[in-house]
């Protein structure tokens, strides 16, 4: 097929032509053709039966979440609070309560056999919570009974000969409402932090050499994870309780060999230690055939112990955190159907947050400094309304507000209270024109969370630097503009395209205090804006000539601006990159048994701007490949090489002489880490 033909396929062909074609693979017909289907394709959900993925048989739901044409899996923010943190994927019809387990790993959890269907619901729908995004997945489980039992057994496997296993034991048994789960999961392992063969060379402002080291690191990581969930009819409702315990450590060293000017050593290292638990609940009622109720509770404790050292020309030193941090939610939220074109939602939600720092730095070359104490807290509530509304067919009008006032009180060694309200409206449009087209509208304000950590100060024993903490520290605000185009052809294609534009009030950066400790912190450093352009594309090849193919791309443009604390020029926002893409191709090969695939992310930087430095990091592309087999309907060993082209990342300081206002340069540093490929072999065992 020629280039020509292909656009005209994709984007000139008439919408009626696109709807009535015969497509060359049947079974990937995404809109099962009954009334039911019809109708909810109607209001904006399209349904995936479980025939749509018959052809790559998939072991779980999230196999079959990695095929939905135009999606791709957003696991949700860590911020604090229930209603802000969600992800783009709900479990029949709800979003799962927990924030210390990712979507993905639920939705692992979760067998194929159990799976009614899959629905992707875009722009909004009646009655559908889309949790303040544009597109959702909703994963609707079968209501027969449903006995499984699954090990998964994996291991990477190193060049030099380590592998790291994980173990997994799952047991499940559904029956209607009632739902009874558990998992036990053990890891051993490593991560781009074990490497051999990196320099590290060191300049000066005129480009002479001041030294050159070979750099070691390695590291090894354990994660062990029990947790439960139970789920029963309560009081005309239902009641799901569910619970998890975790534990994850983390071990490094690296060490530095000078060769120039001299030989000498230098080595660092890094421990830490976290416990976490948490504790939730859901209770869900139908107060009337329109109305239907929901309350959640969810607690969350945790205690990390973290450490690192550093010996450096006969100057040892220690740096150390404890931190103690605890959440509590509770929520309530009220929706109402009050017709096919309207239903009305409404939330209160509390939340207390709390995190218990202690710091101390020491080193043999200074006297040892007092043990720095912050206890930052924070009680904060919400109030929300919302309502969609669909006046014909095509149209689709989400209008709502969100209210928040919380107070942050931090004492210790800053002893301060702040109140803050803002108020969070948003619209959302959706229009479409006929059915394959689609138009989104997206104004909304939003809020960024202070990261409670920001306001303890820290140390990078091995980068030499140190953090401070602003007191004042407040939230940025934004004002978002995003409008998505998006097209389906060929009944498993599609692609679209979002612009989003949003104008910042309080960037969250880093500039320098006014304390004179010539520090610099997290801080505001005054209103910018940015600018991102993503593509999506889902692209099935059997029109093409290649059958079972699937072809998947993200290109991403992200640009912005504000002013420089330290040079008064504008500059990117901190740690923002400029383009990403991801590309993945899956082929199901016939006979269902075998599936193969590759995919690859480009090479991406991000720079760091502090009162001295500029640290940039830049990634080379990315590539792996993979090879699934499925001798049976309970089996599947899938087999990925990752990291084939041995990727580097480096790491690019540029030291300034006092402020970078200045201009003098005091020292280049440049890091450069290879990484080797890796092996990682997955089996899953459904025994019963």
């Amino acid at each position: 097929m020629s280039l020509t033909s292909l656009i005209f396929a994709l984007g000139l062909a008439s919408p009626e032509a696109q709807a009535t074609a015969p497509t060359s693979a049947p079974q990937a017909a995404p809109v099962v053709a009954d009334t039911a289907t019809t109708t909810a394709e109607q209001r904006g959900v399209i349904a995936y039966p479980p025939s749509f993925f018959e052809a790559a048989r998939p072991s779980t739901a999230f196999d079959m979440i990695t095929r939905l044409p135009g999606f791709r899996l957003d696991q949700g923010s860590d911020v604090r609070g229930f209603a802000g943190a969600a992800g783009n994927v709900l479990i029949n019809g709800e979003r799962p309560t927990t924030k210390s387990e990712t979507l993905e790993d639920i939705l692992k959890r979760i067998s194929t056999s159990a799976v009614e269907r899959v629905e992707l619901i875009r722009g909004g729908a009646p009655g559908v919570d889309m949790q303040g995004r544009t597109i959702l997945a909703n994963v609707v489980i079968k209501k027969t009974v449903q006995v499984e039992k699954v090990a998964n057994i994996q291991t990477y496997l190193y060049p030099d000969g380590f592998f790291g296993p994980l173990l997994e034991f799952q047991a499940s048994r559904r029956d209607g409402i009632n739902e009874l789960e558990g998992s036990l999961k053990a890891t051993i392992d490593r991560t781009g932090d074990t490497f051999d063969g990196a320099a590290r060379v060191r300049s000066d402002g005129a480009g002479n050499l001041v030294s050159r080291e070979a750099v070691k690191g390695y590291d090894e990581i354990q994660n062990y994870v029990a947790r439960g969930a139970i789920q029963r009819g309560v009081l005309g409702g239902k009641l799901k309780v569910n619970g998890k315990v975790e534990y994850f450590s983390y071990d490094r060293d690296v060490t530095y060999t000078r060769f120039f000017p001299g030989p000498g050593r230098e080595t660092s290292g890094e421990t830490d230690e976290n416990w976490t638990g948490e504790f939730g609940a859901r209770y869900d009622r139908k107060l009337a055939s329109n109305t239907d109720l929901q309350l959640v509770f969810l607690q969350n404790l945790g205690h990390e112990e973290y450490g690192s050292t550093a010996d450096k020309s006969g100057d040892h030193q220690v740096y150390s955190e404890i931190d103690k941090t605890g959440e509590t939610i509770l929520r309530a939220e009220l929706k109402q159907l009050r017709s096919e074109k309207l239903s009305l939602e409404a939330s209160v939600e509390g939340a207390y947050n709390v995190l218990d720092g202690a710091t101390r730095y020491v080193s043999t070359t200074a006297p040892i400094p007092d043990l720095v104490n912050v206890k930052v807290e924070e009680l904060r509530g919400e109030a929300a309304g919302k309502a969609v509304w669909r006046p014909d067919p095509k149209l689709t009008v989400e209008a709502g507000a969100r209210l928040e006032i919380s107070r942050i009180t931090q004492t210790g060694d800053n002893n301060l209270e702040r109140d803050f309200f803002y108020p969070k409206p948003r619209v959302m449009v959706t229009w479409n024109p006929n059915s394959v087209d689609q138009l989104r509208f997206r104004l909304e304000r939003e809020v960024g969370q202070l990261n409670f950590g920001d306001f303890v100060s820290s140390a990078d024993l091995q980068a030499g630097t140190s953090d401070g903490a602003d007191a004042k520290l407040a939230p940025s605000r934004s004002w978002v503009g995003e409008v998505a185009y998006e097209r389906r052809f060929w009944g498993a294609g599609s692609i679209s395209a979002t612009l989003t534009h949003a104008e910042i009030q309080d960037v969250n950066d880093y500039k320098p205090l006014d304390d004179g400790s010539g520090l610099d912190a997290p801080s505001n450093i005054g209103d910018g804006r940015s600018d991102q352009f993503v593509i999506l594309m889902t692209l099935p090849t059997d029109r093409l000539g290649l059958s079972g193919g699937q072809l998947k791309t993200r290109l991403s443009w992200y640009d912005s601006e504000v002013t420089d604390p330290v040079t008064l020029e504008k500059r990117r926002i901190t740690n923002a990159t400029p383009f990403v893409c991801n590309v993945s191709f899956t082929r199901d090969m016939p006979g269902g048994k075998w599936s193969w695939g590759a995919s690859t992310g480009c090479p991406n930087e991000n720079s760091r701007y502090r009162i001295n430095e500029v640290r940039t990091n830049r990634f080379e592309q990315w590539f792996e490949t993979f090879a699934e087999w499925k001798p049976r309907a309970d089996l599947t060993v899938r087999t990925t090489l990752a990291n084939l082209t041995s990727r580097n990342i480096t790491r690019e300081r540029v030291i300034y002489n006092g402020s970078r206002a200045d201009g003098s340069v005091k020292t280049v540093e440049y890091r450069s880490i290879p990484f080797e490929p890796y092996l990682f072999i997955q089996v899953r065992k459904r025994l019963g």
